[in-house]
């Protein structure tokens, strides 16, 4: 057996795959691992390319293993050690000193590998700690999955979706409209003297019903929307951990609702930054890194570019002007999802459509005054803390030209056949001296059905309900209405 383990390196080969195994149960919660193949597969082939170039300068099989696996571990471990140099405050956390003593490090190990005449233990000994690591992930593994199948947020299996059906019900496109943060009406004018009411009246104007005494379940974007969707309350939840956001994707990319929806004939359009069931969203959550980019950003080349480039822009345009155009990427993004969703409802389908759209207003970062004139820079970056009042309120008649435009759009071009459901995940952070206050649930909800027929939807609905109610109608369900309450979790990772 010693024999076989000294001829075939296999750590090669196990390098990449206890890379990418260790950074997926690390994160287990915010990922699956289908994420992970094609980044398995790039970092395998990559490490066969560059152990077929080590034979070529070594011209040793075995030799060319051992600086293979050099190379391979300062790209893969890059950011542990900058990390833990900067954790440290050790010099060589700066780019100028680090690159260039891996550099000189990186010469003297070939060098010293190709004067060497053999390694009689040292593939043994690596090979073996690569699947003792590896085995060990494997059981943490399992203890993080024999917990989550213990503690689902939701049950969004299909067999809880109502099967009742309704041949000769109508099926009318439905759109669901989210604006992030909108905190409803009456808690703007009560709470922080701003009066929306010109907004409103635009809504019934255009025939909507307003629920003005809605409010949220959860005070955060995830817990909200994962709720909604599956309209249920979450499950086994005390505070909000790491495990549980990864929880609440997977309940919003297998939701009720779209599944509801597919057995009835319905095709999804995804505007949103979520996974929704076999539509996987365009562009990455705005507030958690997901998917295989949790471990390649720990590699040499992505800090490398990821810091350089910060470097490179703050020096040419200033650290005012870059942080400003980052968070203008959020403007970027609501414009698109605006324009991609009103170009939906000019399109002819042959299958009723649910078209879910989430814009990032009047959530921070507070692009805009209330002149709707673009802030100053130094603005914007001041003033990042979403519990700012001003600003938000300021933000708010630019979000309403938004949401004007859009909703009209939707109207004009459906016929005023599609439903509208326009509304936000939940109110306006805003706790002053950390007092928690209920006014983080009061959110905007209102909702325009063609038939003008609103008397399921009650004043004081909250999210959970919303669908509960309109498929009741619309589809002639018996889903029961639940209790509508507000839920503060805290944050045990901050």
């Amino acid at each position: 057996m010693q024999k076989k383990w000294l001829r075939y390196p296999l750590f090669v080969l196990l390098l990449p795959l206890f890379f990418v195994f260790h950074g997926y149960v690390e994160n287990y919660y915010f990922m699956n691992w289908g994420d992970c193949w094609s980044l398995l597969g790039m970092y395998t082939a990559g490490a066969i390319v560059v152990y077929l170039l080590a034979f070529l300068l070594m011209r040793d099989q075995m030799k060319a293993a051992v600086f293979t696996g050099y190379l391979l571990a300062i790209y893969f471990f890059f950011g542990a050690l900058h990390d833990f140099l900067r954790r440290h405050n050790f010099f060589l956390d700066k780019y100028s000193l680090l690159l260039p003593t891996l550099l000189l490090l990186t010469v003297l190990t070939a060098w010293y590998i190709k004067k060497r005449p053999s390694f009689p233990r040292l593939p043994l000994f690596l090979n073996s700690l690569l699947l003792l690591y590896i085995l060990w992930d494997a059981g943490l593994l399992m203890g993080k999955a024999l917990e989550k199948q213990q503690s689902l947020p939701v049950d969004y299996s299909l067999s809880s979706t109502p099967a009742a059906r309704c041949d000769s019900c109508p099926r009318p496109d439905i759109y669901l409209i989210v604006f992030d943060e909108y905190t409803n009406s009456r808690t703007l004018k009560d709470i922080y003297h701003y009066d929306n009411s010109s907004f409103d009246s635009f809504l019934v104007n255009e025939g909507f019903h307003i629920q003005r005494n809605s409010h949220s379940n959860y005070g955060a974007t995830l817990l909200s929307m994962s709720s909604m969707l599956n309209y249920s309350y979450l499950n086994h939840m005390e505070g909000i951990t790491f495990r549980n956001y990864k929880d609440m994707l997977d309940a919003i990319a297998k939701n009720k609702v779209v599944n509801f929806l597919y057995a009835r004939g319905y095709s999804v359009i995804n505007n949103s930054p979520f996974d929704l069931p076999g539509h996987p969203s365009a562009r990455d959550l705005p507030f958690i890194p997901v998917k295989g980019r949790l471990i390649s950003n720990r590699t040499l080349l992505n800090y490398i570019i990821r810091d350089m480039e910060r470097s490179m822009k703050t020096l040419l345009i200033g650290e005012l002007r870059f942080a400003a155009g980052e968070e203008a990427k959020a403007d970027r993004l609501n414009r698109y999802e605006l324009e991609q969703t009103k170009t939906v409802s000019r399109t002819e389908s042959h299958r009723p459509r649910f078209v879910y759209a989430h814009l990032m207003m009047p959530h921070p970062p507070y692009l805009y005054d209330s002149l709707q004139h673009r802030r100053d820079p130094q603005d914007i970056v001041a003033h990042l803390d979403e519990a700012h009042p001003g600003y938000y309120l300021g933000y708010i008649p630019y979000t309403n030209v938004c949401a004007r435009d859009l909703i009209s759009t939707i109207k004009k071009n459906t016929g005023g056949k599609a439903i509208i459901i326009f509304m936000s995940d939940h109110g306006f952070r805003y706790a002053p001296e950390g007092k928690i206050t209920p006014y983080f649930f009061d959110n905007q909800n209102a909702i325009y059905l063609p038939d003008g027929d609103y008397h399921p939807f009650y004043d004081s609905i909250s999210n959970v309900n919303e669908f509960r109610v309109l498929f009741n109608k619309l589809f002639r369900q018996d889903l029961p209405v639940l209790k509508d309450s507000s839920i503060y979790l805290i944050d045990k990772e901050l």
